[in-house]
């Protein structure tokens, strides 16, 4: 990714002066700013005063970053008494300033010096943080002269990384906090368990990591298609972090204002634990580490066993001993409990603790945990799954399955973290599928991500307060290296975290992507790996039936951008047309387009094919409804000249739960037609099947239809590999009025897939006729 940098050298010289007397460039926004005239200046004769003990090290620290910007090494005074008028003063506050709180901070610059001061060092840091940003800004190195009080909206502003999918280096986590303190981030939640790998190391049970750490290798399958094994000779892939890396990250997260939040997943997703000490399960079974995917989760700890919690108890006194935050992630989601309805142990646990169903024995298993840590002086924190069965009286509910169950705590009177997967997964696309690495699903653009609210307008005063914030979650089973990750992370944590630490009536959309532009600057300096995502072109296009074309509306997620275009499907340069109006689309076309500044093109290009064909626009009707949540097109989707991509969100697929696909076209008028075609997704991990086959057939009056052709389906039931499939029959017939195509539903889910015995999906999003 390392092009990204020419194009925003050019880009940045022709901003970076564009903020002294506007907006300043800073990310997260300062809660309140009053500028006035003038500028401090820093010279080789500015002394970066700290005083105190407390501050002298973070001092001595920020004169080396800033060496690269400034050209020359501030120097150290630790004395206030003996400051120069050049000075850049650090000092904690005596008398707590009660409007900052613990983590904010005042900074007062005027021509002579610039005076930083917090209650607490995270405040210090986080107004360096200030500090460095407006460096940026000017070429002369200059702070522009007023007066800056900020503080955070929310006490937790935190970013999941999955390292159990994939291990991630030490080296990388490092980098990892560094960059949450450049975002005024406070949280670091670090997912350590999960089926597919366990990274912690714990002394009283080697083999967790021994063997848990360690799975066999299946690069050439797809996640979801690849089989259990309990093959430990391949064994290769993996890793784990020791307690003595563990502690040194931990002391390096609390110098700089960042709590590790550890997860220790439980009842489920603990099928690497299961593998070293298959003895923890209700079965005894040892399955292996799952070299991929794994659904549904019914291999998990046995709930009726004292050994399960012995084990638990110990794992947790370890992970206590490493870990001094408040609270320990227990995990909770996902636990499919088949094996505790036929395990003898489990059912007579339910007996004797008199619990109704499973449910309500998951409920007793995470109380008992959460009796444990709070007699240790901890707090359990777990994913929404939690809530069933009943909640644990301390527990605080970190909300991933949309926001309904962090409502639904609030209203208990617990704590929340919002986190849902419509704007907090940044493990989901972020731009045009075709253009992006694979991703999990989703579309989770850096607007949508900035429009978050965690407060809802459902909840009341008192459950808002309830609200702690938020946390974006970065899931790796498709993120496999430290690069990758960045490009799913920046620079949609920059978004979060301006949804997080600044006041709710400061956020406007349009100043924040004009911020961003020197914000890509700094990732580019900072030699990170982010994504342009931002700057692909979208499109939108409207169908316009009267005058049998589509007028399609171009924009971008960069400021004020520039957008060239063409429709023959060349690439777009500085000589092609400027975007200014929707372009109309009367014929077939192949509509290119990118983002320009100073003549450069961002190397995102938009390309959409769209066919104006003979029966666009024509009356269908549709005998089975479909789902209205994937209505893609409307009335017109099939016949809107828009074909759909691989991912089924993407607003463009008609989907169909369980029901055959049987639309029959009015083309209006008597034809001779030659094709007809239809598009059909599989993307059998979300339960979306290809058709078992599809006909097409033909009519003069809409009552007698002739058969031209059936063609069946190509079906791989060993594939769960997402694809479209092109159905079609190229029987010429004349005198056709009339269209009847029936695509016929894959039924219910097969044995052993995770929707077994459910309805299938069936998506469809374009019929063609030529």
């Amino acid at each position: 990714m390392k092009h990204h940098t020419k194009f925003f050298f050019a880009f940045f010289l022709s901003v970076c002066f564009c903020f002294i007397y506007g907006q300043l460039p800073i990310i997260p926004y300062p809660a309140e700013i009053e500028m006035s005239e003038g500028h401090f200046l820093l010279g080789k004769e500015t002394i970066l005063v700290a005083e105190q003990e407390e501050v002298l090290s973070m001092a001595d620290e920020r004169a080396k970053q800033w060496e690269t910007k400034l050209g020359f090494r501030l120097k150290i005074g630790t004395k206030l008494s003996e400051m120069p008028n050049s000075s850049v003063v650090l000092v904690i506050n005596k008398t707590i300033n009660e409007g900052i709180g613990s983590e904010g901070y005042q900074l007062i610059i005027n021509p002579e010096r610039a005076e930083l001061s917090a209650n607490t060092t995270a405040g210090i840091l986080y107004g360096l943080e200030t500090i460095g940003q407006l460096l940026d800004a000017d070429k002369e190195k200059r702070l522009p002269c007023g007066v800056i009080i900020d503080y955070p909206r929310f006490s937790y502003r935190g970013m999941h990384l999955d390292v159990s999918r994939h291990f991630m280096p030490i080296e990388f986590i490092y980098k990892v906090i560094d960059f949450l303190v450049m975002h005024k981030m406070n949280i670091f939640h670090w997912h350590l368990v999960d089926d597919q790998g366990w990274r912690l190391e714990i002394n009283k049970y080697p083999k967790l990591t021994g063997v848990g750490a360690w799975r066999v290798p299946m690069p050439e399958k797809h996640w979801d298609d690849r089989p259990l094994t309990t093959d430990r000779t391949h064994a290769t892939y993996g890793g784990f972090y020791t307690q003595d890396d563990v502690k040194q990250v931990v002391a390096y997260a609390e110098a700089r204002n960042i709590t590790i939040i550890p997860e220790i997943e439980m009842p489920a997703h603990v099928m690497s634990a299961l593998a070293a000490y298959p003895e923890f399960s209700c079965t005894g079974e040892n399955l292996g580490v799952p070299p991929g995917g794994v659904w549904p989760i019914t291999h998990i700890y046995c709930a009726g066993k004292e050994e399960t919690f012995e084990f638990l108890e110990n794992v947790l006194t370890e992970v206590m001993e490493l870990f001094p935050s408040t609270y320990i992630h227990i995990g909770g989601d996902e636990a499919d409990k088949t094996n505790w309805k036929s395990c003898p142990t489990c059912q007579e646990r339910m007996k004797v603790e008199g619990l109704e169903n499973e449910e309500e024995l998951q409920s007793y298993f995470i109380h008992r945990i959460e009796r444990f840590l709070n007699a240790h002086g901890r707090r359990i924190i777990g994913w929404d799954e939690i809530l069933e069965g009943g909640l644990a009286p301390n527990a605080t509910v970190m909300s991933w399955r949309g926001e309904a169950g962090g409502i639904e705590a609030a209203g208990m009177g617990h704590q929340v973290v919002m986190t849902p997967g419509s704007h907090c997964y940044f493990d989901h696309y972020q731009g045009d599928p075709s253009l992006e690495p694979v991703a999990h699903g989703g579309y989770t653009t850096l607007k949508k991500v900035y429009l978050y609210e965690p407060v809802r307008a459902e909840l009341t005063t008192e459950e808002g307060e309830l609200v702690l914030g938020a946390q974006a979650n970065v899931w790796s089973e498709f993120i496999s290296t430290p690069q990758h990750a960045e490009y799913m992370i920046f620079p949609r944590l920059s978004a979060l975290s301006e949804v997080l630490w600044s006041p709710k009536a400061t956020r406007d959309w349009e100043d924040f992507s004009e911020r961003m532009e020197i914000q890509y600057k700094r990732y580019a300096d900072a030699d990170l790996n982010y994504s342009l995502s931002a700057f692909q072109v979208k499109a939108s296009p409207r169908l316009d039936p009267e005058n049998r074309r589509l007028l399609v509306e171009l924009d971008s997620e960069v400021f004020q951008p520039e957008i060239r275009f063409t429709t023959d499907g060349s690439a777009p340069d500085i000589h092609s047309t400027l975007y200014r109006s929707p372009v109309s689309i009367a014929g077939t076309a192949r509509l290119k387009a990118a983002v320009f500044k100073d003549e450069k093109a961002s190397g995102q290009v938009m390309s959409a094919h769209y066919e104006i064909h003979k029966a666009f626009a024509s009356q269908i009707q549709i005998q089975h409804p479909n789902s209205p949540r994937y209505n893609g097109g409307g009335q017109y989707g099939l016949v809107d000249g828009i074909s759909g991509t691989i991912s089924f969100a993407d607003g463009k697929w008609k989907g169909f739960s369980g029901d055959d696909l049987i639309a029959v076209i009015d083309l209006g008028e008597s034809m001779t037609i030659n094709t007809i075609g239809l598009d059909a997704l599989q993307s059998i991990a979300s339960w979306i099947f290809l058709p078992l086959w599809v006909s097409f057939e033909v009519s003069a009056n809409g009552q007698n239809f002739r058969l031209l052709e059936t063609v069946q389906t190509p079906y791989d039931s060993e594939s769960n590999g997402k694809y479209i499939q092109d159905y079609g029959t190229s029987e010429a017939a004349t005198d056709v009025r009339y269209l009847r195509i029936t695509a016929k539903n894959f039924g219910v889910c097969p044995p052993g897939h995770s929707g077994e015995g459910k309805p299938a999906w069936l998506f469809v999003s374009e019929i063609v006729v030529r």
